[in-house]
């Protein structure tokens, strides 16, 4: 329900879940390919750039973690400003 700022926290807490999905379906579940007895200097470059994406993603994918964190924490205190703003104005 929305009060005095105006946050609707049905929306907040569904929008969320979803960054929080989303996050969580980043593909981070990489395999990487052990050579088979070739040589190639082309396929030891795609190996470490492989690896340097899959590092990358992984990071990524933290991040996200921390920011979605981050809003939730700000959003919850909204929320209880907010209360406290309907309360006074009671």
């Amino acid at each position: 329900m929305m009060k005095m700022i105006g946050i609707n926290e049905v929306a907040f807490v569904g929008a969320l879940i979803s960054m929080r999905r989303a996050a969580n379906q980043i593909n981070t579940a990489f395999e990487g390919w052990e050579s088979q007895g070739e040589r190639s200097s082309v396929f030891e470059e795609y190996l470490e750039q492989y690896a340097q994406l899959q590092s990358i993603m992984l990071n990524y994918q933290e991040l996200m973690r921390k920011d979605i964190d981050a809003i939730g924490k700000i959003g919850t205190s909204m929320l209880k400003v907010d209360q406290l703003l309907t309360n006074l104005w009671k």
